[in-house]
């Protein structure tokens, strides 16, 4: 696969992220109440709508202009990375563009609301998590995926290594 073919993996999976984000957030909108939940597999996942003023999973952290800030430096910085690393595998690729796509997704919340809507609802009746979106959902296996990646190629490394030098 030629780099520019990788490429494209890495920003083909962002776009791919980034209108499937969007699409569920505006049926979120139109469909869902303000924090009034939907059972869709009963009490263990329901769709709730949110605004999210925080960071990932409602956290309180540093306001909404700084948040603003530093997603964007995220998509501009994932973007570059995406560039420049066209020789790495396409998953890497992938991985990457899945946490462009969600930046993404969560940076246009911000710009068109001042906050991110958030509909997923998980947990039991003792316990909820913190409602989340697509775009969460995409950064944190993006991010799974980069790790999985790294530390199978640090493995493949070292067996080099130890091949190279006599097994010492």
């Amino acid at each position: 696969m030629t780099i520019t073919r990788t490429r494209l993996c890495g920003y083909i999976t962002a776009l791919g992220v980034l209108t499937l984000d969007q699409l569920t957030k505006r049926l979120a909108l139109g469909g869902l109440e303000l924090h009034h939940p939907e059972a869709v597999l009963g009490n263990f996942l329901r769709f709730t709508l949110a605004w999210n003023q925080g960071a990932a999973f409602s956290m309180p952290w540093g306001g909404p202009l700084f948040l603003t800030v530093i997603t964007a430096a995220a998509v501009v910085m994932v973007s570059i990375f995406i560039w420049k690393l066209g020789k790495h595998s396409p998953f890497f690729l992938a991985g990457l563009g899945a946490i462009l796509g969600g930046a993404l997704g969560n940076i246009l919340d911000r710009f068109m609301y001042g906050k991110v809507v958030d509909f997923i609802d998980i947990g039991s009746t003792g316990w909820r998590w913190p409602t989340f979106n697509v775009a969460d959902i995409a950064i944190t296996v993006g991010g799974v995926i980069l790790v999985i990646l790294y530390r199978k190629e640090a493995s493949a490394e070292e067996v080099i290594k130890e091949e190279t030098n006599g097994g010492c």
